[in-house]
């Protein structure tokens, strides 16, 4: 195995490992996490691995996240973490907007834009994380940003079927990895 299959096949099983303490977390009540932003990303990254495997490029990353997305999205409905607000409103308007653009175009923009709605659709995570930061959500972000990187350096070329997603995703994790990990104001007595 050449060493671009073994960090996109490391990837993946990262990415799948870091979804049981996720999942874990929500069903113990200990991690709470946007519904608005997992649902969005379930359909966006089904739409960005569909049109990288049309190009024939790095999709192994996006398919752990479709499946464990999933079943993180069933979890939240289930622990009933759910709520849409203006503000999910608004992120949905922007991502609407990308697959516009993704359906009136090939599959090159379609990664482009499904991707670029990918990160639109974390803003509701960040907003959360920047809101009630918890350590072990800014632990398994940071596996995240990890995993994204190893798909990143793993794309056989420098192009945007191998390299966009993973890049993008790493900015995007490490965002939310941030926002988890600040400490918490403390208010005044």
């Amino acid at each position: 195995m050449d060493l671009n299959k073994f960090l996109v096949w490391s990837s993946g099983v990262l990415a799948l490992a870091l979804y049981i303490p996720l999942l874990t977390g929500i069903l113990h009540g200990e991690i709470k996490q946007s519904f608005a932003t997992w649902i969005l990303w379930v359909v966006l990254d089904g739409i960005a691995m569909v049109s990288i495997i049309l190009q024939d490029g790095n999709w192994l990353l996006l398919a752990c996240y479709v499946s464990g997305g999933t079943i993180i999205t069933i979890s939240l409905v289930y622990t009933k973490q759910f709520k849409w607000t203006w503000f999910e409103w608004c992120t949905l308007g922007a991502v609407i907007f990308c697959l516009i653009v993704a359906k009136l175009s090939g599959a090159r923009w379609a990664t482009i834009t499904s991707t670029l709605a990918v990160f639109f659709s974390g803003f509701p995570q960040f907003k959360d994380s920047w809101k009630e930061p918890h350590t072990k959500t800014a632990l398994i972000y940071l596996g995240y940003v990890v995993a994204n990187s190893l798909s990143f350096f793993g794309g056989k070329s420098w192009s945007i079927e191998e390299r966009f997603y993973p890049g993008m995703m790493t900015l995007l994790c490490l965002t939310i990895m941030t926002a988890a990990f600040r400490k918490q104001p403390q208010e005044k007595p």
